[in-house]
């Protein structure tokens, strides 16, 4: 689960990491079509976002968004993509992740004469970066654009339906055994703290730190939003409720959060920034304005969580 989360998303620059760490970029051998693999869930979700998903004709084992992509061609993982079944597809242009990419496989693509785009999206400004690279990689600049601009808008009525609201200690988990949390330089990470939340595991330098439950109890997060509960918006937790002491459990601020599309990076980036938001500061979305002004910006966005205090 923790490779699911670290890793995803994707966007222009082909070849093996130069002596900066970085990749050059070099375009496919011409072609009237384009023929796209998609290595990572939010590698093959921008696509289609920016009106490229007809152009796809493979994705990995873990795109399950948008629909359409879920019936397409398996290619591997984003950790260890089928170089065979990728080349069975005949593929212009290759896209994947530079967290996530073996250097032996990134040149047996290049030898294949594919393009290959690598990309980092584990932080905010990294999604916004790979948008726009996937977007003038595949000749959809302005669409890519679009995306861009109703990603701030939706930040911008957030922060609106946010504005005076306390900060509140947070603790976010990924799985109970060992206890993982979501850490600092993560877009998670950011995402939490943009939802005028604190996120208590931060204060460990690693980006998935485990925590002990001495330590949890020690720092009094007011709110836990917890995978391990899945999609469960709110509910009493048998796990946590042996820990009254902490504040989150005693006043019934435990939530449980779905894989998609909080732990996805990309184009839905405000969809999850609003579901974390809303964990932590119901109170700022039950006014009438504000909840006008947020399904203006979202309307496509399933229907949020019952408040409760």
């Amino acid at each position: 689960m923790l490779a699911a989360i670290v890793l995803m998303m994707a966007s222009g620059a082909i070849g093996c990491p130069n002596r900066a760490g970085k990749t050059t970029f070099q375009p496919a051998e011409k072609s009237n079509t384009i023929q796209i693999v998609a290595l990572a869930p939010s590698v093959a979700e921008t696509l289609f976002a920016i009106g490229a998903g007809k152009d796809v004709v493979g994705v990995s084992e873990y795109c399950d968004y948008p629909p359409a992509a879920t019936r397409l061609p398996k290619v591997g993982t984003f950790l260890t993509p089928n170089l065979e079944a990728i080349a069975a597809l005949r593929p212009t242009m290759v896209i994947g992740l530079s967290s996530a990419a073996d250097v032996h496989e990134v040149r047996a693509l290049n030898a294949m004469r594919f393009g290959v785009l690598m990309v980092n999206d584990d932080t905010i400004a990294g999604i916004r970066d790979s948008i726009v690279r996937i977007g003038a990689a595949v000749g959809r600049t302005a669409a890519a654009d679009a995306v861009l601009r109703k990603i701030q808008s939706r930040f911008a009525a957030i922060e609106t339906a946010l504005k005076g609201v306390p900060k509140r200690r947070v603790l976010m988990v990924v799985g109970h055994q060992p206890m993982v949390a979501v850490g600092r330089g993560t877009y998670l990470d950011e995402l939490i703290t943009m939802a005028h939340g604190t996120n208590i595991a931060d204060a460990d330098s690693h980006s998935w730190p485990r925590l002990s439950l001495e330590y949890i109890i020690a720092a009094r997060p007011q709110v836990i939003l917890d995978g391990q509960m899945g999609t469960e918006a709110s509910a009493k937790s048998g796990f946590w409720s042996r820990y009254p002491e902490i504040p989150a459990v005693r006043d019934g601020k435990i939530y449980g959060y779905p894989d998609d599309p909080t732990l996805h990076p990309g184009p839905r980036v405000a969809e999850s920034l609003l579901l974390i938001a809303e964990r932590i500061h119901p109170e700022a979305f039950r006014a009438a304005a504000a909840t006008a002004a947020i399904e203006r910006k979202f309307k496509s966005v399933p229907a949020r969580i019952e408040a409760k205090n």
